[in-house]
């Protein structure tokens, strides 16, 4: 069963097939990235609204390489996490955790007690 455009843009579900592979990552790191980046997905699948995210490793034969996970939602800013660990399997989940980190935040700062626009009453 295939998802509607609408599904997608809701929210409600965010795969590893979603994500754009960028330059140093490869089709076979799919089911690496899956596993180690399943919390940050998971919490991408939570958030309401348009969601592009992408992985990349800069220079991933060398002895320093940087991977990157960028996430794009719609109406707030860009959200990075990188990681220097050596091993892709590390640095996955290096950058899962950071990203799942500002995901957390991201929600808690549009919460209305943290944000007095959005309170109902200044007592709130």
């Amino acid at each position: 069963m295939s998802e509607s455009p609408q599904t997608q843009a809701s929210g409600e579900s965010f795969s590893v097939d979603r994500i754009t592979l960028g330059g140093g990552v490869t089709q076979s790191d799919l089911p690496m990235m899956e596993h180690t980046l399943a919390q940050a997905l998971k919490r991408l699948g939570r958030v309401r609204g348009n969601v592009e995210a992408e992985v990349s490793i800069k220079d991933r034969d060398s002895a320093d390489p940087k991977t990157t996970f960028e996430v794009w939602i719609h109406g707030l800013p860009r959200l990075v996490s990188t990681s220097a660990e050596p091993e892709p399997r590390d640095a996955f989940h290096e950058v899962g955790e950071h990203m799942v980190r500002q995901l957390n935040e991201m929600s808690e700062r549009r919460e209305p007690k943290n944000n007095r626009q959005r309170r109902d009453t200044i007592r709130g």
